[in-house]
């Protein structure tokens, strides 16, 4: 059949249409082609983590730490937490200044199910869940103690807590309520969170080397955590030893099962008892004691206090491995965990590394307006009028007239002169002798108002707000010895294994 001549015209016209698309694609496509790699590049770069120039690179630990900082697998040497629950406990005035960078740092490679958030408000941050540790708390304690008006301005407030609180005129008042978060928390984490091995409890200024943590318990420790077992930093409150809280603690399982299965009314017993104490993690320790009979197992110095900057490196403080610091602020916390990322080596952790990579290229011989905290030995202008400005613990720790040296009798006149104590201690002749390089007890010193105190530790120290006064006794000086130091580090050697510590009562 022969086709009308309309229909040939649309077929025509359709095949002509055809090849012009088809001409038009293969015209355009390495223009589409390149407009797509470019978009495709422009993703992947906003999508990756790059590599950046490590900030902690500095002249005096390059054998030490990585030049640059490459972000694309920070989860590569963390360990298995598998068995092990960490519990953080924050205020909901302060929770959303110090969380977030716990969060984007040590925790962000612990997976959800191995941590708990608690508060004294229940909160969301994001994807996670804070829990309040006061909720079961009773209608009738709440309404009887004093120290919960806080946590009933705090549930009223209507918009965000930092419009509603002050938090430096409530600093106090969240400090009471703070105690009475201990046990509750405790007993909320063991329903939450049952049969774990080991249950980690620490602060949000905390920082946990998980690495050595993990290393530690599962394979140097020796614990069982079947068995009762309260592990952390000792301190005391006339004279009761409690695991300080802000170092953290570690309850084993057994201990944790025990305590919160046998005893249903551990809260309210201790939400009472916490009226008459200062403290929460006193609180803990007296539970643990008039009910299994359990006390805290000293493990100072590898659970510690203090934070890289007021560490007192020295004896004892060097060669051990470390599991926590305290006192971290935002800042530090990302610091230390961008070391821990960027060390050359994955070998445990030490807190001589801190000092080689962190603290030594900081060291000078001299810093104005500076606190090192040097306070082991004092000596104070004899005159009565500067004894009585000087302060307690000072005036405490003088040396005795008749026990000075001639340089330490003149220490306290000018920084100077305080710096020839730390100079002089071990003469020329005996400058070769190893055993009295690492016995020093003399690293460096601080000077104010003619009062010179040294240090048996080397430490760097923070700030110190200038003074008003034109006086220059009224300015604080910082020293260190630097030749001291270093000759101490060399007769110590490498430390060949970490003096690992062994948990005592």
């Amino acid at each position: 059949m022969i086709a009308p001549p309309s229909s040939r015209r649309l077929r025509i016209f359709g095949a002509v249409t055809v090849v012009t698309l088809i001409a038009t694609y293969f015209s355009l496509r390495p223009q589409w082609q390149f407009e797509y790699r470019e978009y495709y590049d422009g993703v992947a770069s906003y999508f990756s983590r790059p590599v950046y120039d490590n900030t902690l690179y500095n002249q005096g630990n390059e054998n030490l730490i990585q030049k640059q900082y490459n972000t694309s697998n920070p989860c590569a040497r963390f360990p298995d937490t598998n068995g092990i629950l960490f519990v953080m406990k924050t205020g909901a005035t302060e929770a959303f200044d110090r969380l977030p960078t716990q969060l984007l740092t040590t925790m962000s490679c612990l997976p959800e199910s191995n941590f708990l958030l608690f508060s004294d408000m229940e909160q969301q941050m994001g994807p996670y869940h804070l829990y309040d540790a006061l909720s079961e708390i009773d209608e009738a304690d709440m309404d009887r103690i004093s120290d919960f008006k806080l946590y009933r301005s705090q549930q009223e407030c209507a918009v965000s807590l930092q419009s509603c609180i002050d938090t430096k005129a409530e600093r106090q008042h969240a400090w009471n309520l703070d105690k009475y978060k201990f046990l509750p928390m405790i007993e909320q984490t063991w329903r939450m969170r049952p049969g774990r091995d080991w249950y980690i409890f620490a602060e949000a200024d905390t920082y946990v080397f998980w690495a050595n943590m993990v290393h530690w318990l599962r394979k140097q420790s020796g614990l069982n955590p079947r068995e009762k077992i309260y592990l952390g930093s000792r301190s005391f409150v006339a004279n009761r030893p409690f695991a300080h809280g802000g170092s953290g603690y570690i309850l084993s399982g057994g201990v944790l099962k025990h305590l919160v299965e046998k005893h249903s009314n551990l809260t309210r017993q201790y939400t009472e008892k916490g009226t008459e104490e200062c403290c929460g993690d006193l609180l803990v320790a007296l539970a643990l004691n008039d009910h299994e009979g359990v006390k805290i197992r000293q493990t100072w110095p590898m659970i510690n206090g203090e934070k890289p900057t007021t560490l007192p490196y020295g004896r004892g403080h060097w060669c051990e491995p470390i599991l926590t610091m305290h006192h971290m602020n935002a800042e530090e916390i990302s610091t230390v965990w961008q070391f821990e990322q960027t060390r050359k080596t994955d070998r445990i952790l030490m807190i001589k590394d801190l000092y080689d990579s962190l603290i030594a290229p900081k060291m000078k011989e001299t810093r104005e307006n500076w606190d090192n905290t040097s306070d082991d030995v004092c000596y104070i202008n004899p005159d009565p009028d500067a004894q009585e400005r000087a302060d307690g613990q000072a005036r405490d720790r003088q040396r005795k007239e008749d026990e000075m040296s001639e340089v330490e009798k003149v220490a306290w006149k000018s920084p100077e002169n305080c710096a020839k104590v730390c100079e002089t201690e071990i003469s020329a002749e005996d400058a070769g002798d190893k055993e009295k390089r690492l016995n020093r007890n003399c690293f460096q010193y601080r000077w104010h108002d003619e009062v010179c105190c040294t240090s048996k530790s080397f430490k760097l120290g923070e700030p110190k707000s200038k003074s008003s006064s034109d006086d220059s006794k009224a300015k604080w000086t910082s020293g260190w010895y630097l030749e001291g130091i270093q000759d101490w580090i060399d007769a110590m050697g490498e430390c060949t294994k970490p003096a690992w510590k062994i948990p005592e009562l």
